[in-house]
């Protein structure tokens, strides 16, 4: 009886990072209703918190650290919770500034150093977006287009489960790539500085 649970969890993990339709919606409809406690604290962070907990239980499944020791709804669920606890710390560690406390913005123009920064940040997001995949390229474009995940997901012919992992992967991609452009940016401007120093 273990066995055959054992196998058909085993077969369940292999559908589900497959993107099998069926095996991610029951899949997403347990993490889910493992998280529904934690909906009231987590308020507008619910949606977000919910593909972290996907992203979570995709990485753990692709790097086999569920070896079977109890059941996969079981593991699941306890990953689901401690991944909202973990983001209920994150949010009481966050300070919150009231408008009433922030100082005022001054009316005119921004400042030339304000200018050169903004500048050089489109261009390191451009070089960010360069170096995305295609297919990253093109669901960021359909996503920035205004089409839902559920429309995006016919189009593509993949289910909304699977989708959102896939947008939360790019999302990733292009965050770390954007901070490598920026990084790039940073270095190039003190080797400048370093040299018209010299000069």
């Amino acid at each position: 009886m273990h066995d055959l649970g054992a196998q058909q969890d085993a077969d369940l993990v292999q559908r589900y990072l497959g993107g099998e339709p069926t095996a991610v919606a029951m899949v997403d409809g347990w993490l889910a209703r493992a998280a529904s406690p934690f909906r009231r604290g987590l308020a507008a962070e619910w949606e977000d918190v919910l593909q972290e907990i996907r992203m979570e239980v995709v990485r753990l499944l692709q790097a086999g650290q569920f070896r079977g020791d109890s059941r996969l709804k079981t593991y699941l669920w306890q990953v689901s919770c401690h991944t909202c606890l973990d983001v209920l710390r994150r949010l009481r560690r966050r300070t919150f500034v009231g408008l009433e406390s922030a100082e005022a913005v001054p009316a005119h123009g921004a400042s030339p150093l304000d200018s050169v920064l903004q500048q050089e940040g489109g261009q390191a997001a451009l070089r960010a977006f360069a170096s995305l995949s295609p297919e990253c390229r093109e669901l960021w474009r359909m996503i920035l287009s205004g089409l839902s995940y559920r429309d995006i997901g016919r189009q593509l012919g993949v289910s909304e489960g699977a989708l959102r992992v896939r947008a939360h992967r790019c999302r990733k991609c292009a965050t770390e790539a954007f901070r490598a452009a920026t990084a790039a940016s940073a270095g190039l401007r003190e080797a400048e500085g370093a040299k018209d120093a010299l000069r």
